[in-house]
């Protein structure tokens, strides 16, 4: 399990461990980590599991974030990695940290309500030539398709033309299907329960779709289809 090791001045202050899937830092005092100090933002980043991956996410603050004296805007941790907010530092220790890049690793997911249309985001360092377009990927497969059944968007059909589509409510449930070149996949990203397929939970690492797959996700239910 990760764990955050908190210090200012030399001194440290606090340990936390990354028990869920989505730890937010900031001076709100509901913080998962709650920094009171000038120049911490009320929401200031954002660690979220993916698979074996911890993403440290700055949300747009003022003072910004760095890793290892560099600023950034989403990065993939390391063991041993020092975050720093506001002069206050947060060692990043976690033994089975994955090192190098992998296909899952070369994306950031965002989380938001059904965003079948967003491209995902390339992590810094790790970006690869990622193609937009699922086929480059899966040349000659056909092509996945969710149609929305229950939910706030019934009736809806997103065709999974991209690498990685997003689904769910976020801060409550939100998953992740992504194209690789032997199948589409889906993967918990946040939440405390992870999404259901056929009534059963997917559980924490990718699990790979069939046509006619139902999932539930959010406030949604899905229909996984090929076409």
């Amino acid at each position: 399990m990760a764990k955050l090791i908190v210090s200012q001045n030399g001194e440290i202050i606090a340990n936390r461990f990354l028990n869920d899937s989505s730890f937010a830092i900031g001076s709100l005092a509901d913080s998962d980590l709650c920094l009171a100090a000038p120049g911490v933002s009320r929401s200031h980043a954002r660690i979220t599991t993916v698979g074996n991956d911890d993403i440290l996410e700055d949300l747009n603050t003022t003072n910004g974030t760095t890793v290892n004296g560099r600023p950034i805007t989403r990065h993939i941790l390391q063991n041993d990695d020092v975050i720093e907010i506001a002069g206050i530092q947060i060692r990043y220790r976690n033994h089975k940290a994955v090192e190098g890049p992998s296909f899952e690793r070369t994306m950031i997911i965002q989380p938001s309500s059904l965003v079948g249309d967003a491209p995902a985001q390339p992590v810094g360092a790790y970006a690869l030539a990622t193609a937009k377009n699922v086929n480059r990927f899966r040349e000659g497969a056909r092509m996945g398709l969710v149609r929305v059944f229950s939910g706030a968007n019934s009736s809806k059909e997103v065709e999974l033309s991209k690498v990685l589509h997003t689904f769910g409510t976020p801060e409550k449930q939100v998953a992740v299907i992504n194209a690789r070149p032997h199948g589409y996949f889906i993967t918990h990203v946040e939440g405390k329960k992870p999404a259901r397929v056929n009534g059963k939970s997917i559980g924490l690492q990718p699990r790979q779709l069939a046509p006619n797959d139902e999932i539930e996700v959010g406030d949604e239910k899905l229909l996984f289809l090929l076409k």
